[in-house]
């Protein structure tokens, strides 16, 4: 999962995927997206990254827009409840 600071809701997925794909090997391209406003720092400026890993991409727990990677298009769709249920059975291909 990959974790996209936009506070101003201006990121364009598809632009974004296209340079993916072109920067990454298919290993190195994340499954998942999560588009959050604000990243939670210390005082001395590190990331929490925390908060961030134990919520994963469980949609019950996170209020942020969550993406999930598309293998054959390769392009990213929402992740909503009926994916997230095939992802937790096993039947969506990742």
């Amino acid at each position: 999962m990959a974790a996209i600071v936009d506070p101003n809701d201006e990121v364009n997925l598809t632009e974004l995927a296209e340079n993916i794909k072109k920067s990454l090997p298919a290993y190195a391209r994340p499954i998942f997206l999560r588009i959050v406003h604000e990243v939670n720092t210390t005082t001395t400026f590190k990331l929490q990254k925390v908060q961030l890993r134990n919520e994963g991409f469980d949609i019950y727990k996170i209020d942020d827009a969550l993406f999930v990677l598309d293998i054959k298009s390769g392009e990213y769709s929402p992740l909503n409840d009926i994916k997230y249920s095939q992802i937790m059975a096993g039947k969506f291909k990742l």
